[in-house]
């Protein structure tokens, strides 16, 4: 499923065709974290709508799975963005530091005119207000819900609303409201799909080279394991 595919699906959402729609981002990253908080695998397992980025990609073409196509995170946002101010949707954004939020808000303005911004805050709040943060995005009846909390967080808060309630998608989308905001900048086309990307993220924030040092062998290593794993069950 790539970009077009993903698309038709959430405009089918927005229309109503359905209650909502949950639309989760895979990559090596979440794959680790999944591995380690049942809640956030559950989340994975559940969701209606399930994309993968590039190292996810090149998991299931070495185990042999056809047309799982790329679809990263930040160039996903800004579809999705395009396309809700194209046809006038709604759009709620959570997460990030309040100065990030608010300089979005104001990037979407620009860019993006046609997109509805019918509620921004930030993502540092704490237990004892996540109730009213849940009844302030239910209540906007927003279309769209774009989350940036980092995972395993975004993907807790996107599960404790309300199935049968606005907003009509909801998805998280980590660090992109940085790299939207124009705070950061996002992987150019040469490096997306190279393998690349990881490296690329790092040297704009070290502090994720150790995130990446541990991620990234592990999620090879399991990759590994399984094309093994499936091709001793092959052998008579």
């Amino acid at each position: 499923m790539g970009f077009d595919e993903t698309l038709r699906h959430v405009r089918r959402a927005v229309a109503g065709d359905r209650a909502s729609l949950t639309l989760a981002v895979t990559n090596a990253n979440k794959a680790w974290l999944a591995s380690r908080h049942p809640d956030l695998r559950a989340f994975l397992d559940t969701a209606e709508l399930v994309v993968a980025e590039s190292s996810t990609v090149w998991a299931a073409r070495r185990l042999g799975l056809r047309g799982v196509e790329p679809v990263w995170g930040v160039e996903l946002m800004g579809r999705l963005l395009t396309e809700a101010s194209a046809r006038g949707w709604s759009v709620f954004l959570l997460g990030a530091r309040p100065e990030v939020v608010e300089r979005l808000r104001t990037r979407i303005s620009e860019r993006w005119p046609g997109a509805r911004v019918v509620g921004a805050r930030d993502g540092f709040f704490g237990p004892d207000e996540a109730d009213a943060v849940r009844e302030q995005v239910v209540g906007s009846d927003a279309d769209l819900l774009i989350v940036a909390m980092g995972s395993p967080r975004q993907e807790r808060f996107i599960a404790s609303l309300p199935r049968d309630a606005a907003p009509r998608v909801r998805i998280g989308v980590g660090g992109s409201f940085d790299v939207h905001a124009g705070l950061k900048r996002d992987a150019p086309g040469w490096v997306r799909g190279s393998g690349f990307e990881w490296l690329y993220r790092a040297l704009q924030s070290p502090r994720l080279f150790r995130r990446y040092l541990v991620v990234n062998p592990w999620f090879v290593l399991r990759v590994v394991r399984q094309r093994l794993g499936r091709s001793g069950a092959r052998t008579p």
